[in-house]
């Protein structure tokens, strides 16, 4: 009952996956569908215009005019890839088969023109071999060059957090140096009232906190610092002393 119980469980978990799995696969098959439609309904067109054109010109010229042809296939393997670009190798053949080569109307081919329709192939398979081949190269050095790019901008981000990093790291030492500094000037201030204030204690005899206050109301008097006042007490006791 616990098996059955926990096997149950475990489809009911698995069910969203197993349907977010087959509408990925779904949509990738429509995507995939329509790709390839698309590509072989432009080998179609293009072969589509290649075949009416030609035959608007061909009343001009006394042998058939299928440049257009090898036109249409160039551009079918360009748009397309390489099997649009047989496709429209395929359709030409047939096309030229049977509207330019005698006999007309007809997919039979005389014996005098075996070798005219034979370059015609040959020469529409190498067009569309250089068409492909030519935008699969472009491709490559394009994919190259956005992973290049990709590779840059990465590489300048990672430049420009390291230098903001440093400049941070460079500010936060400008702050501790003053902080620092601040500090040193505070406690040399500190030993300065505290011996001034010794001193006015031995003198005067008084207590640690008149002598202080004494300190205090003079520098308000004054306008000075109390490490100023300090150093002036300090001074004078010196002097004193030099003189004795």
């Amino acid at each position: 009952m616990f098996h059955k119980e926990f096997i149950r469980n475990s489809l009911v978990a698995l069910r969203p996956i197993a349907l977010t799995s087959a509408a990925e696969r779904a949509r990738w098959t429509k995507s995939r569908w329509a790709s390839g439609t698309r590509r072989y309904g432009i080998a179609l067109a293009c072969v589509a215009a290649a075949h009416y054109s030609s035959l608007l010109l061909q009343h001009l010229f006394p042998y058939p005019f299928l440049f257009l042809f090898f036109a249409g296939v160039m551009a079918s393997a360009w748009f397309g890839g390489t099997a649009p670009g047989l496709f429209a190798v395929l359709l030409s053949t047939l096309a030229v088969d049977y509207y330019f080569v005698p006999p007309f109307h007809s997919f039979a081919v005389n014996a005098t023109d075996t070798a005219y329709f034979v370059a015609f192939v040959l020469c529409a398979l190498a067009a569309s071999w250089v068409s492909s081949s030519k935008r699969q190269s472009e491709e490559a050095l394009r994919e190259a060059r956005d992973h290049l790019e990709a590779r840059v901008a990465e590489r300048t981000a990672e430049l420009q957090k390291t230098i903001t990093e440093l400049q941070e790291n460079e500010r936060q030492r400008e702050r501790l140096e003053n902080e620092k500094s601040a500090l040193s000037g505070q406690l040399e201030a500190r030993k300065h009232v505290e011996r001034a204030k010794g001193i006015l204690q031995r003198e005067m005899k008084i207590s640690e906190e008149e002598a202080y206050r004494a300190l205090q109301k003079q520098s308000q008097q004054m306008r000075k610092s109390m490490k100023e006042i300090a150093e002036s007490v300090i001074l004078n006791d010196e002097l004193k002393r030099g003189s004795q």
